[in-house]
């Protein structure tokens, strides 16, 4: 009976999707093809699936009709859920307007009905109701005496504490309603937390069956979740459409298995799209989200993009073959985007300046380049770029902010070494797997290898795992190491595996250098054990990021292994991290967005484009040059910041050049050169840039206020790129400032000091502070502003430079 009284209420509930007229569906599909069921408890439901000749995603279950050949051995609902009955064969006809597809549906059925499993069952829905969440059970401590292991991690510790903790008293199976966990889940009885499913719901029926047949155990049910897939996975909607979702997950042993009504579906952005617990999700305002969805402990995403119809909309031509261009092009034109006119050359060489070298082009430079006939100038400039010492400064200053070269954490004189191998393998465009692997296999002082200072910062070897994993994976790790990763599928095995990569290696003060602060040593002890569990006690073998434990030979060094493996082409993580973080280098966000906070519930923004480039990337021997020589070349790096009427709101895709504030070292360097004043830096030389100081541990107030780093965390958020009314005060009535316009050695009065044209004088405070020739209305106000001061020409001179040195022409890259 409780089988009939679940399917029942299971099957009852009927789910509409909006289907606009004017989307008429070509040729639909069936998902899944084939049908086999194993348990009555576990109907399967059947996709419907369509596409508008426009693109739009179209969900046909509301509009098809279902018929089970033999009833039999397989019911099916007018809502396409089929639920077996007897073993044996069957099909399902599946009828939309004149268009037919049969499914094949075999049912296999013990010869009696199983247990119902406390690990696949009665866990899914203490998930379900949020009982094991952190602000729940879930919480360290536990909520009023009933502790859960966060989000299902530990299925032992939950059945001990549901049936055995507090003498049994949560369940009495003599009275399954009257239960504690029924009765106050289902608001019978005071709950702090609240009514969490209702009376008679499939949650309930689950919960109160299980109790009433005396809470069979199957922890040893080895049986494990190892992955679930949201079907389809990405949708295309107008706002206000309608769309299913179905959630599968796939076992261990082989199997599959329907879990639409027993997963937690959630929004990245809700702005976007919402999306109820069957799974329904309705567009909302235009844009682009991904909904996640969670089962037992594992993760799926669908990329959601709500649009707004446009019949005029005329797709822009697709660049053929090209690795950036036509993966973006194709969704700009799926996303009806059209995409803005490339850059000037002017605005296209600042650009270029700022993220290669880290300042702004010169006058002579820019002339230069505007005179050029050579149809290929573009490509040349960058190859030049590469070749100049300010490239090296720009590149080391990034690698040494990520790897957290400070003198905070290091020697003084390892943070210059370190500095030193960091400046030579940008130098000699070093590929980026020896590049990881001679940070993570060194060993000894600074002196005996620089590269041994990336170790050598770390406080202990959670530290050391962490940061490599972030740095070179793009995955942050650090949730896992308490519990089970609230966002993802790391375990507290996946990250004390991680671990025991580097529990032989250790850190100690360098005798040899007595008086050095952090002075230190590392040393390799090939006898180390591996690291422990923290939730278990019990050591845990190594084990590669979304792999199984491996067993490496005693004595030998475990870094070794985890660097061949991180380094490998086929890595999943290595190749795609940096790619998305040095894409983020280039544009206002990377592919995936936050760069180092990679994982399945944060989906690309464009995955073709992910892929093709991650690809390339491997091809070419993760050659960082070449990486960046395909971006910058690509017609998607050098569009113009200006609008079209379709893409004004588009931020995500790329459709335009979206400004960005220049990073702080830059914004220094370029705003000396602008006005010819040099910067002191205490304990540095004269003439030393900003991109070229050691680390951010350095007394200059411009740095700090404009977001340098201290080199704390191994995460691109340290640098704040932000703009706050303390900058904009600075740059109005800072002395530093001030002093710059009125030096009698800076620009201003060098230019003065030429005796120019007022046509000419125009033209190079232009040039100087934005990088560009004035326009014509830009020439003529400021030489009529020039004119107004009569015989106050240098006072003139500097106040047009202030102007334009506070305009976001200046402050931005655009």
């Amino acid at each position: 009976m409780f089988a009939v009284r679940v399917l029942i209420a299971w099957l009852a509930i009927g789910i509409t999707a909006s289907v606009f007229a004017a989307d008429e569906p070509g040729p639909f599909t069936v998902t899944p093809q084939t049908v086999s069921l194993r348990e009555i408890r576990q109907p399967q439901s059947l996709q419907v699936l369509a596409n508008s000749p426009d693109g739009f995603s179209i969900d046909l279950r509301p509009q098809a009709t279902f018929t089970s050949a033999d009833p039999a051995i397989a019911a099916v609902d007018a809502t396409g859920w089929i639920r077996p009955l007897a073993t044996g064969k069957t099909q399902v006809t599946v009828k939309v307007g004149g268009q037919t597809k049969i499914i094949p549906v075999a049912v296999e059925l013990a010869g009696a009905e199983p247990p119902l499993s406390f690990r696949h069952e009665v866990m899914p829905v203490l998930s379900r109701g949020g009982c094991n969440m952190g602000a729940c059970h879930g919480y360290s401590l536990g909520k009023n005496g009933f502790k859960l292991s966060l989000r299902g991690s530990d299925p032992d510790q939950d059945y001990f504490a549901v049936t055995k903790d507090a003498f049994g008293r949560r369940v009495t199976p003599i009275s399954a309603e009257a239960s504690a966990l029924v009765a106050k889940a289902r608001g019978d009885a005071p709950h702090e937390g609240g009514i969490r499913f209702a009376r008679g719901s499939l949650s309930d029926q689950i919960l109160t069956a299980w109790i009433r047949q005396g809470c069979p155990s199957d922890i040893a049910d080895k049986n494990e979740v190892v992955s679930v897939h949201l079907y389809p996975d990405k949708l295309v909607l107008r706002p206000g459409q309608t769309h299913r979702l179905q959630l599968m997950a796939h076992y261990a042993d082989g199997t599959k298995r329907d879990v639409t009504r027993l997963g937690i579906f959630s929004v990245n952005n809700a702005q976007h799209a919402e999306v109820d617990d069957e799974g329904l999700v309705t567009a909302s305002e235009a844009g682009e989200t991904a909904i996640v969805a969670r089962f037992e402990r594992t993760f799926a995403a669908c990329s959601i993009i709500a649009l707004g119809g446009d019949k005029g909309f005329t797709p822009a031509p697709v660049p053929a073959a090209h690795i950036i261009d036509t993966p973006v092009v194709n969704k700009l034109n799926r996303l009806k985007l059209r995409p803005s006119a490339l850059a000037g050359d002017e605005e296209f060489l600042r650009r270029l300046f700022l993220d290669l070298i880290g300042v702004q082009p010169r006058p002579d430079e820019i002339r230069q380049f505007l005179a050029d006939r050579n149809p290929k100038k573009r490509e040349a400039i960058v190859d030049a770029l590469f070749e100049r010492p300010e490239f090296i400064d720009q590149w080391s200053l990034k690698w040494g902010d990520l790897l957290q070269n400070s003198r905070l954490a290091a020697s003084q004189q390892s943070v210059y070494l370190f500095r030193e191998f960091l400046r030579g393998a940008v130098a000699s465009n070093m590929p980026m797997d020896d590049f990881a692997r001679r940070l993570l296999t060194a060993q000894g002082s600074a002196t005996d290898d620089p590269a041994s200072v990336f170790l050598a910062i770390s406080k202990d070897t959670n530290e050391t795992l962490e940061r490599a994993t972030q740095v070179f994976c793009g995955v942050r790790m650090l949730c896992a190491r308490c519990h089970t990763h609230p966002m993802e599928n790391w375990t507290q095995a996946d990250y004390y595996g991680l671990a025991s990569f580097f529990t032989q290696v250790s850190t100690r003060s360098d005798g040899r250098i007595p008086n050095a602060v952090n002075a230190k040593i590392v040393q390799f002890n090939p006898a180390a054990p591996v690291a422990a569990n923290l939730r278990t006690g019990k050591a845990q073998p190594p084990r590669f990021l979304g792999g199984a434990d491996l067993t490496i030979a005693p004595g030998e060094d475990r870094r070794t292994a985890y660097a061949r493996w991180l380094t490998a082409p086929e890595n999943p993580f290595f190749a795609r991290g940096l790619v998305n973080r040095m894409w983020s280098y280039f544009f206002h966000r990377g592919i995936i967005e936050p760069v180092d906070d990679i994982r399945s519930t944060n989906p690309p923004i464009n995955p073709e484009l992910l892929d093709a480039l991650t690809k390339d990337f491997i091809a070419s021997r993760f050659d960082l040059r070449q990486l960046m020589r395909r971006i910058v070349t690509s017609q998607t790096y050098q569009r113009s910041s200006v609008a079209n009427d379709t893409n004004r709101h588009d931020e995500q895709n790329f459709s335009r050049a979206i400004p960005r504030r220049i990073p702080a070292e830059a914004l220094l360097d370029s705003l000396i050169q602008a006005t010819g004043v040099s910067e002191s830096f205490a304990g540095m030389p004269a003439g030393v840039r900003a991109a070229q100081l050691p680390d951010g541990n350095v007394d200059n107030a411009f740095l700090k206020l404009f977001g340098k780093p201290l080199r704390r965390d191994a995460c691109e958020c340290e640098r704040d790129n932000g703009s706050n009314m303390l900058q904009a005060l600075h740059f109005i009535n800072g002395k530093t400032m001030l002093g710059r316009f009125q030096n009698p050695a800076g620009r201003p009065a060098q230019l003065v000091a030429k005796k120019l044209s007022d046509e000419d004088l125009v033209t190079e405070l232009y040039l100087w502070s934005l990088a560009r020739h004035p326009s014509d209305a830009e020439r003529r106000v400021s030489i009529e502003f020039i004119k107004s001061y009569d015989a106050r020409r240098a006072e003139a001179v500097q106040d047009l430079m202030w102007a334009l040195l506070n305009s976001r022409g200046f402050l931005m890259s655009h």
